[in-house]
């Protein structure tokens, strides 16, 4: 019998997948866009799966989840499953694609609060502690991924504004890459992608040339980010490089996993990675608009 901490996580993620290919299908499949734009396109989608993916953790998991929670706050457990609300809440929004610009914001903010009073309390208190300030910059990187999603819905609207919104994200990614791209060079032994401690799968072929290979891509596309001059390409590069690590490393060690506790750790570098996917393509999305003023991601009501 599937155990509902591992069941519930995984039956979110795939269904809002299937539904997010579904209501983004036109996006995904008209052959008279460029393939490029048809693969962003996915953006809203991988981070729509992800999102309800940690929304079932959240419900299956939270008296675990409840200890990342300051002690100085109240109603520690409740926080724990208004987050998991609100990260079912924006996935359905993505998915349905309505009120875009709310459910974006929404979550700009709440990844915003998960850095200032969770992540980067800690990374200040212990300096050398190479996680901390890994999951600091990951985290503030999906709350600029939201950020950049509000400015792609607003842009009809407030087309400078969204401009600098999508500049400041791609930047501040560009950077993140880089950071990233480095951690593989200083520490190879571990897990390619958005950086871990978890070890590379014993299974996995010339693991120390993966690593180096990934560091160099990534480098590569978070210098292009920032420079800015091939940006989109290097955004678009660095999300598909994280979905070819997600469908060749990642997912099949959730079907290798034994035991609630691996198949637990398998749909979070799952749902991780694909969430830093979405939200490279989401970027680059709102750095394809402000380059060329294409009409921003459809939708049914904003």
């Amino acid at each position: 019998m599937i155990s509902p901490p591992t069941f519930w996580p995984s039956a979110l993620g795939l269904g809002f997948l299937l539904a997010g290919l579904w209501t983004y299908r036109r996006d995904l499949l008209t052959e008279s866009s460029p393939a490029r734009l048809r693969f962003v396109a996915l953006g809203p989608v991988l981070v729509a799966a992800s999102l309800a993916t940690f929304a079932g953790e959240h419900f299956t998991a939270a008296r675990t989840l409840v200890e990342l929670v300051p002690k100085w706050l109240p109603a520690r457990l409740f926080i724990t499953y208004f987050v998991g609300v609100a990260h079912l809440a924006a996935a359905l929004s993505l998915v349905a694609r309505r009120y875009i610009r709310w459910s974006a914001i929404g979550l700009a903010i709440l990844f915003a609060l998960i850095v200032l009073l969770l992540w980067l309390p800690g990374a200040v208190a212990h300096p050398t502690a190479r996680m901390a300030w890994i999951v600091t910059v990951r985290e503030t990187t999906f709350s600029m991924g939201a950020v950049a999603l509000f400015g792609t819905a607003v842009r009809d609207r407030w087309p400078t504004r969204s401009s600098r919104l999508a500049a400041t994200a791609r930047v501040w990614t560009g950077m993140v890459l880089i950071f990233y791209g480095i951690e593989h060079f200083l520490h190879p032994e571990f897990s390619p992608g958005v950086p871990d401690t978890q070890l590379t799968a014993p299974w996995a072929p010339a693991p120390l040339v993966l690593a180096y290979l990934t560091g160099i891509l990534l480098i590569a596309f978070g210098t292009a980010l920032v420079v800015g001059k091939y940006a989109s390409s290097g955004g678009m590069f660095a999300g598909l490089l994280m979905v070819l690590l997600t469908l060749v490393l990642y997912a099949p060690q959730l079907f290798l996993a034994r035991g609630v506790s691996q198949e637990v750790t398998a749909i979070n570098f799952v749902a991780d990675t694909l969430l830093f996917a979405g939200t490279l393509l989401v970027i680059t999305k709102a750095i394809l608009d402000s380059e060329s003023q294409l009409i921003p991601i459809s939708e049914t009501a904003i």
